[in-house]
């Protein structure tokens, strides 16, 4: 059976993260400190929403019997606080945008728009790029 992509929400909040499905499918959540502690929080509700319906014998097709592929999207400040290790007045000047607003945006101060946000996506896509393709030199020891 193929898996179904299910688009999952992160958001910060001033005491932590929120998920949540932004597709047709069951309202469940997570809650957590940390983004990798949502999506652990927000798969286990998933897991314990099958096992109601395997108990009650009900097969809800949108949980496609639990093959289920999740695709994480992230508000500004939840992408900057589970990468924390962007520097953000370095990354804001390699986008080409005000560092102080950048600032802003990662404290959750401002609103982009959605021209900004594209900017910024763009911006960490060709990052990751240029992560995957580095690649170190490793020298010998001299005698």
């Amino acid at each position: 059976m193929k898996k179904r992509k299910i688009t999952v929400i992160i958001e910060a909040s001033s005491t932590g993260f929120g998920a949540y499905t932004e597709d047709d499918f069951p309202c469940i959540t997570g809650y957590a400190n940390t983004v990798p502690k949502v999506k652990t929080d927000f798969q286990e509700a998933i897991k314990g929403y099958l096992e109601m319906d395997q108990e009650e014998g009900i097969n809800d097709p949108r949980l496609n019997n639990g093959e289920l592929e999740f695709v994480y999207k992230y508000d500004l400040e939840s992408i900057f606080a589970h990468f924390g290790m962007l520097e953000i007045t370095a990354f804001a000047r390699r986008v080409g945008m005000n560092e102080s607003l950048m600032r802003q945006y990662k404290a959750g101060l401002a609103k982009a728009s959605d021209k900004q946000k594209k900017k910024i996506e763009d911006g960490l896509r060709e990052l990751g790029r240029e992560l995957q393709s580095a690649r170190l030199v490793y020298k010998k020891k001299k005698k």
